[in-house]
C-alpha cells in the first residue's frame, strides 16, 4: 500500500513538485532568518570572545554592552589587582574614531588598545605579520573586514597607512578577529599608541580584564569589587550575555521572529492546501480502494508516507539552500560571522513536520467521509 501511495503521489507531478517547493522555500526562509538572527546575536560578543585569556571583565556599573561603554578610573587597575581571588589583571582600551587612508577612503573604526607587555586582548589568530609588531608605537593590526573596506582591491595591506586624527599609523599585521556587530573595521594596537589618539578624554582605560586564582570564589570577587570600589565585574560569558540581552531589548528578535512565523505559515498553508486538493482530486481512486477493503489504518499509513516523502525532500532542499547561502555570505569579510546552527536546522524541520501532520489529519478526515458508492456515480 505504501508503494501504491507513492505512485499516486508521483503521478500528479505538478502538485508533487509544488508541495516539495513550498516546503523547501518555507524551510529556507525560516532557517535563513533564524541563522541571521543567531549570527547577529553571536556578533554582539565577538570582541569579548576574542580576548580568550580573560576570565572576567571589569567595567563601570552602568555599562550594559561592549559597544556602549564608559572608561573606569585610573585607580581601578590597582584595586582589581589587589582584590583577593584575582590572579592577574591588565587594562584594555576601546576607542571609536574615524580613519582615512592615503587614497581618501574614510570609515568609522573601533580601536582596541591592548597591554604593551602581555598583549592580552589581541585575537587568537594572526593571518599576516606578527603580533609582537604592534608593540612599536604608531602601528596597528587590522581585521579582514577592515582591510577590505579601507583598502578595496588590495591583496596585501601590510605597510599601508591610515590616518586617525593627526596621527598616521602603519598597518603591520592582519588579525582573524571575529566579525563585529557594528560592522566597523577593528584595529588592534598597543595602549601607548591608543593614548596618542585619545581626544578630550581624561580616563584611558575602558575595561580591565584578568583571570581568577585557582579555586577562587567568583561571586565573592564580583561582590568585593562592587561593594568596595563601585565596579561591575562579569565573567566573559556573563558579559556576552549582557550584550545579547541589551540588543535583544531593542526589538531585533521580534523582527526576525515575524519573518520566521510568516515562513512557517506560508509553507504550511501552501503545502496543506495542495495536499488536501490532491486528496480531493483522487477521491474516486481512494473510494475504489475503500470498496476493495482498504482499512482506515492503511489509509493513514498511505497519507503518512506521502506527507513524509514531501516533507523530507522539501527539508533537504531547503536546508541545502540555507546552508549554501550562509557559506556564500561568509565569503564577504563583514559577514564572516554568519552561520547556520545545526539545532536551528533541526528545529525548523520539526516545526514544519508537526504543522504538516495537522494538514494530513484534516485530509484523513476527508477520506473517512468518502462513501464507497461514490465510485459508481
Amino acid at each position: 500500500m505504501i508503494g501504491l501511495a507513492l505512485q499516486m503521489l508521483r503521478a500528479d507531478r505538478a502538485k508533487y513538485f509544488a508541495m516539495i517547493l513550498a516546503v523547501a522555500l518555507s524551510i529556507f526562509l525560516m532557517q535563513n532568518q533564524a541563522s541571521i538572527m543567531m549570527s547577529v546575536f553571536a556578533m554582539t560578543g565577538s570582541q569579548i570572545r576574542d580576548v580568550s585569556e580573560a576570565e572576567f571583565w571589569v567595567m563601570e556599573p552602568d555599562t550594559e554592552c561592549f559597544d556602549q561603554v564608559k572608561p573606569v578610573p585610573a585607580s581601578a587597575l590597582y584595586q582589581v589587582r589587589g582584590t583577593e581571588g584575582v590572579s592577574w589583571a591588565v587594562p584594555l582600551t576601546k576607542i571609536d574614531g574615524y580613519a582615512r587612508t592615503e587614497s581618501g577612503k574614510l570609515s568609522v573604526v573601533t580601536m582596541m588598545g591592548v597591554d604593551d607587555a602581555s598583549l592580552v586582548g589581541l585575537p587568537p589568530r594572526i593571518l599576516k605579520g606578527k603580533a609582537e609588531a604592534v608593540r612599536e608605537r604608531g602601528t596597528v593590526m587590522i581585521d579582514p573586514g577592515g582591510a577590505n573596506l579601507l583598502f578595496p582591491g588590495e591583496k596585501d595591506v601590510i605597510g599601508k597607512r591610515v590616518r586617525i586624527g593627526s596621527e598616521s599609523l602603519r598597518v603591520v599585521a592582519m588579525s582573524d578577529a571575529s566579525a563585529p556587530f557594528t560592522g566597523f573595521p577593528i584595529l588592534h594596537m598597543a595602549r601607548t599608541t591608543t593614548l596618542m589618539l585619545r581626544q578630550a578624554e581624561e580616563r584611558d582605560t575602558t575595561f580591565i580584564v584578568g583571570a581568577y586564582k585557582p579555586g577562587a570564589d567568583v561571586a565573592a570577587v564580583e561582590r568585593s569589587l562592587r561593594e568596595r570600589f563601585g565596579l561591575k565585574a562579569l565573567t566573559a560569558e556573563g558579559f556576552m550575555k549582557s550584550s545579547r540581552d541589551y540588543y535583544a531589548a531593542q526589538g531585533i528578535p521580534l523582527l526576525f521572529g515575524l519573518t520566521i512565523v510568516i515562513g512557517l505559515v506560508v509553507g504550511t498553508v501552501i503545502t496543506g492546501q495542495t495536499f488536501m486538493m490532491f486528496v480531493k482530486e483522487n477521491s474516486r481512486h481512494l473510494a475504489v480502494l475503500k470498496v476493495v477493503g482498504v482499512t482506515a489504518r492503511q489509509f493513514a499509513g498511505m497519507l503518512a508516507a506521502q506527507a513524509a516523502t514531501v516533507v523530507f525532500l522539501g527539508c533537504c532542499f531547503g536546508t541545502a539552500l540555507a546552508a549554501g547561502t550562509s557559506e556564500l555570505a561568509r565569503e564577504l569579510p563583514f559577514l564572516r560571522g554568519v552561520f547556520l546552527p545545526g539545532w536551528v536546522a533541526l528545529a525548523t524541520c520539526v516545526a514544519l513536520t508537526v504543522v504538516t501532520a495537522v494538514a494530513v489529519m484534516m485530509s484523513f478526515r476527508t477520506i473517512q467521509q468518502l462513501e464507497p458508492a461514490a465510485v459508481f456515480r
